[in-house]
């Protein structure tokens, strides 16, 4: 058996994945999947939402250990297969023989920590809640590393396995009235070869019709995910939400109320985090720079944590905060003669969301899209310091992959241990401090070869564990 790291923190952490019905299900959009005979069916059918919660436990009697790579491991395989381009004989035997003893740190389906008995002296009594989503090809452990950082410190993080052909593979099954289920279909990473849109259909009108289809169906399954464990822990009789794997839930310890306050363990009513990676930094820009879906209600947002966010799927200019008066919908937005956007104060009071942009090397030097970003940011942040750039990092150092057992480098966990102390230090509003701890410096590059296209390569001066700021 081989362990990720412990994630560093005060508290042990659990993890109970949660599988919970589309009510009502749905298609979205208009796309269409193509079958090995050639036939076509609609390619984002939302039927189940899953999602594993990370979180502070309880582990009197817990089994602490579970599995990184999706169960069963030839749906993964395939999966990964299908995401990487690769024959399947190649990644088989890695897999096989690697992948399957690689297990995740946490104490699977523990019950949730009191928090009112380690936080009796202060004034929290309860968790704060985080939403996390995955970007292209992951899924819901494949960040375990910071969303076990972020429970290790004292919140509750829900972790979204997004069923939109953005993973690499995942098991969603229909529910009928009754609450019975079918059997799991295993759906796989959807590329643009795998997918087509009918003569006559509405295909989404941008560059990316297929991100802008799963950015709608996303929000679908962020909304569903926070609204039915909201409901979870508030213990209401009808709710539809059960383990993945079938294990018995702890539901006392989710919603025990504190004998003063009267409140839950975990603090769902405000002050909410909306955090992802890539796709997911994307999906969370898109869900807060629109109106919310009509079928549900806003998530009080308060917080946005962006890891190396993909913005070519959003439109420009913007993407902006959405800024509604209190007596209409509106969004309050303009734009001077140089094509800037100027946003307005919110007419309700209500401050847009404070965010947090931690980028790698490798989005830094993106030129086409970093200014973008600086735009994008300059909506949120007018006050400036909220791009972190972490020196001779990859896109993928935000995720588990270069932390595995034998893999992993020392390069890997410098770079998830300043993501996940600037993170976490985000989200307790404490980041001006945690900027100061470590070491930083302007941004200076050098070039160092020339890409396929002809422009030249290059590449950030300075040395691993330092961060730029801007």
């Amino acid at each position: 058996m081989l362990f990720l790291h412990e994630a560093r923190g005060k508290f042990p952490v659990g993890a109970t994945t949660f599988v919970t019905p589309a009510r009502p299900a749905r298609t979205i959009g208009t796309v269409k999947r193509v079958l090995p005979d050639g036939k076509l069916e609609p390619a984002l059918k939302l039927e189940e939402v899953a999602f594993t919660a990370y979180y502070p436990a309880n582990t009197d009697g817990a089994r602490k250990g579970i599995d990184w790579v999706l169960r069963p491991m030839r749906d993964s395989l395939q999966g990964f297969v299908h995401f990487a381009g690769v024959p399947r004989w190649i990644l088989w035997p890695l897999l096989y023989l690697f992948g399957s003893l690689i297990k995740v740190p946490v104490y699977n389906n523990a019950p949730l920590l009191d928090p009112r008995k380690v936080n009796a002296e202060k004034e929290r009594k309860q968790w704060p809640l985080v939403i996390f989503s995955h970007g292209l090809g992951g899924s819901r452990t494949a960040y375990s590393q910071i969303c076990s950082r972020l429970a290790a410190s004292g919140k509750v993080v829900l972790a979204i396995e997004h069923r939109d052909g953005t993973g690499h593979a995942c098991l969603p099954r229909s529910w009928n009235s009754e609450g019975d289920k079918s059997q799991p279909t295993p759906l796989w990473y959807l590329r643009d070869v795998d997918v087509t849109w009918e003569d006559g259909s509405d295909r989404p009108p941008t560059p990316f019709p297929l991100r802008t289809d799963q950015l709608v169906f996303r929000n679908h399954e962020v909304h569903t995910a926070y609204e039915q464990f909201c409901r979870f822990v508030k213990k209401e009789s009808d709710v539809q939400l059960e383990a993945i794997d079938g294990a018995p839930i702890d539901g006392h310890s989710w919603s025990i109320l504190d004998e003063l306050s009267g409140l839950p363990p975990v603090r769902w009513d405000r002050e909410v985090a909306l955090t992802g990676h890539s796709f997911g930094g994307c999906t969370v820009l898109s869900m807060l720079s629109n109106e919310t879906l009509p079928e549900y209600k806003p998530i009080p947002v308060t917080h946005a944590l962006l890891l190396d966010p993909w913005l070519e799927p959003l439109p420009t200019p913007g993407p902006v905060p959405l800024l509604r008066d209190s007596s209409s919908n509106a969004v309050d937005v303009e734009s001077d003669s140089s094509n800037t956007l100027v946003i307005s104060a919110q007419a309700d009071g209500k401050p847009s969301p404070r965010m947090l942009v931690i980028n790698s090397e490798i989005f830094t030097l993106w030129r086409d899209h970093f200014p973008r970003l600086q735009e994008v940011v300059k909506a949120w942040e007018p006050s400036g310091n909220r791009i972190v750039t972490l020196i001779g990092s990859k896109h993928a150092d935000f995720s588990d992959f270069p932390a595995l057992p034998v893999v992993r480098s020392k390069a890997s966990s410098t770079f998830l241990d300043i993501i996940g102390r600037l993170s976490t230090a985000f989200l307790e509003d404490q980041i001006d401090h945690a900027l100061t701890e470590v070491p930083s410096q302007d941004l200076e590059t050098k070039v160092v070869g020339v890409r396929k296209d002809g422009k030249p390569r290059r590449k950030i001066i300075g040395e691993v564990g330092k961060i730029i700021i801007s």
